[in-house]
């Protein structure tokens, strides 16, 4: 398992950015999801998310898109299947931040 340095104190620095993805994971339906990406290491369709977290299709829609536009996962569509990934820059730079003081 690949270790995450803190960040120098001098570098620590939140912004709105950082706000939206704290927020877009204060729900338990949405950590669950993310959980699920985080697990899975790989891409996998939303047929695949729905399965596995047992979430209605609309209410896991908005749900992924919540963590889309917090930018904590990103989406890719194949014909007419979307397939969701966490975006892993975005949550090693907030696990850096709230480790930077630990």
């Amino acid at each position: 398992m690949k270790t995450i340095a803190p960040l120098p104190l001098a570098r620590l620095d939140a912004n709105h950015t950082h706000v939206e993805a704290f927020k877009s994971l204060a729900h338990l339906s949405r950590l669950q999801v993310f959980f699920f990406l985080v697990r899975a290491g790989k891409e996998m369709s939303v047929g695949e998310i729905q399965e596995a977290v047992e979430i209605p299709g609309p209410t896991l829609s908005h749900h992924l898109d919540v963590l889309r536009r917090a930018g904590l996962v990103e989406s890719r569509k194949e014909e007419r299947y979307i397939y969701y990934s966490v975006q892993r820059e975005a949550v090693t730079t907030l696990c850096r931040l709230l480790t930077a003081c630990c």
